[in-house]
Order: structure tokens, then C-alpha cells, then sequence
């Protein structure tokens, strides 16, 4: 057999993935014909409080750092075929998505939701790598008898904001205990940088493109902003992510819309299809 030969085209089909995922990386930068002048010179926050556009949170100017990562979607195969598992419940997988319904004890309390969530996660019988999730209180849902809890995995800090990292927990109030009804969750594995950590835009940033380019309604609200990573491209078995910013905005007649930017480019996302690439 000729190694040499081998190791040749291994290191072509390299090249070439590299390319690719650069090429995909330029058009993107050039999908949209966004106007981000650098150059205005009224802060961001004035020109918003003159269209009466309230932020309930602190805007920074800091730029945080991040990743292009690689992940690969688990089908929980391991868990399928270990006849000894240790997960107390009603569960299967479907589609790569972990679905169970508990039968032991899964109190839960809303009004203490982070100590809650980090107390069922690291339960060995409620669910697999619990520990690897963090809860998030800017995607969670909760009122006075019901709720949704999210959590995600976090990479160096960031968690990720998308449906392929995610457990969500389905709470009731029964005879006067919130517990768990039941619960769905997926996981990454092999999570893996494919460049250096780069320099991210910071939120004023994000909030001066989307400004300019009419994402934010007069007269709303910008009620959040926070920063995860988010799937926009699919390889063969591995996801591409990128750091996003997502900003939820309520508008004047009380709806509410989430925008996303780019971090890393500071371009606005519009399309939440996710490109599959079968043969780089």
C-alpha cells in the first residue's frame, strides 16, 4: 500500500475543508449590504433615547473574546445501549433528542431556579451529564405555577444558544410541589476550536448596527442581551458555531422579537436555516 500516497490525500482533503470553511466565512461577510458606519459620532444610547427607545440593562463597550468551534450532535448511543444505566424514568431518544419523563423525586423551586437546576443536574438518576449544563435565565420561562427551565453547555463561559446544547425542564405545581414533569435534552461532544480565540464586537457595537439598519422599533424596549454560541453551518456529522449576540426587544404593542448579530463580523443574522454540506 502506498502511504505516501495516503498521507497526500489526507492532507489535500485538509486543505481543502480549510478553504471551504474560509470561503464560507467571506460570504458571509459580504451577504449583506449592511451600512455600519464606524463613524457616527453621537453615542448609541442618546440616538435610542431619542427614537424613545428604553434598555433595561447596562450596555457595554467591552470585547469579550471567542471561538469558531466544532461540535459533534450525540445521538446518546451510549446511553441506549448500557443496559445498566443509572437514569430513573420514562425515557427514549428520538432524532438525537433525549426525551424522559422522572418518576423519582424532581422537586423543583422557581423562585430559587439557579440553586434548583444545579441541584438536579448533578443527579446521577435524574439525567446524563447534567453537570455539563448551566442554567439560563434570559431563554427560561417561569410564572407563579409553571415554568420552563433552560440550561445549556458552556464553552470557556459561553453557553451555547442553540437547540443542539440544550435541556429543558417542564414544571408544574402539583398539590402545592413544583416538580419536574418531565424534560428534554441534547448534547455536544467533541468540542473543539478551529481557529484561534478572536476579538469579539462589543454589545454598543451590535446595537449601533442594528439601530442603523432599523432592527430596533421606536418606542420599545430592549429588555436583554446576552451572547452564546449559535450553529450556522452543518459539515458531515460536525456543526460549525459562532459567537452571536442576541437581543430580545419588546415592542410598543407588546410583542416580542429577538435579533441576532454576529460577533464576530458584526453582521445581522436574518436567516435561521442551517446550511448542510454533505462532500466538502
Amino acid at each position: 500500500m502506498d502511504f505516501r500516497k495516503i498521507e497526500w490525500i489526507f492532507f489535500l482533503v485538509f486543505i481543502g475543508l480549510n478553504i471551504f470553511l474560509f470561503s464560507i466565512y467571506w460570504n458571509n461577510q459580504h451577504e449583506q449590504s449592511l451600512v455600519t458606519n464606524s463613524n457616527q459620532r453621537e453615542d448609541i444610547l442618546h440616538r435610542l433615547e431619542n427614537d424613545d427607545i428604553k434598555v433595561s440593562e447596562k450596555v457595554t463597550d467591552e470585547h469579550k473574546e471567542g471561538y469558531y468551534l466544532s461540535a459533534e450532535q450525540d445521538s446518546f448511543d451510549s446511553l441506549v445501549n448500557d443496559d445498566s444505566n443509572s437514569i430513573v424514568g420514562i425515557w427514549g431518544v428520538s432524532d438525537k433528542v433525549l426525551n424522559s419523563t422522572p418518576t423519582g423525586e424532581a422537586e423543583f423551586d422557581l423562585k430559587k431556579a439557579n440553586n434548583s437546576f444545579k441541584h438536579l443536574m448533578n443527579d446521577k438518576e435524574f439525567i446524563v451529564n447534567g453537570e455539563e449544563y448551566t442554567y439560563l435565565p434570559d431563554i427560561s420561562k417561569k410564572d407563579d405555577d409553571l415554568g420552563k427551565i433552560v440550561g445549556a453547555q458552556t464553552f470557556e463561559g459561553i453557553p451555547f444558544i442553540d437547540e443542539t446544547s440544550r435541556v429543558t425542564l417542564d414544571i408544574i405545581k402539583d398539590e402545592d410541589q413544583e416538580r419536574v414533569s418531565k424534560y428534554t435534552q441534547t448534547h455536544l461532544k467533541e468540542i473543539e476550536p478551529l481557529r484561534e480565540k478572536m476579538t469579539l464586537y462589543s454589545e454598543k457595537e451590535i446595537l449601533n448596527t442594528l439601530y442603523i439598519n432599523n432592527n430596533i422599533p421606536s418606542k420599545s424596549t430592549i429588555t436583554n442581551i446576552y451572547l452564546g454560541y449559535f450553529r450556522t453551518l452543518e459539515v458531515r456529522e460536525k456543526n460549525v458555531y459562532v459567537p452571536v449576540w442576541f437581543v430580545k426587544i419588546k415592542t410598543s404593542d407588546k410583542t416580542t422579537q429577538i435579533e441576532k448579530v454576529n460577533a464576530l463580523n458584526n453582521q445581522v443574522i436574518t436567516n435561521n436555516l442551517v446550511p448542510k454540506v454533505e462532500n466538502p
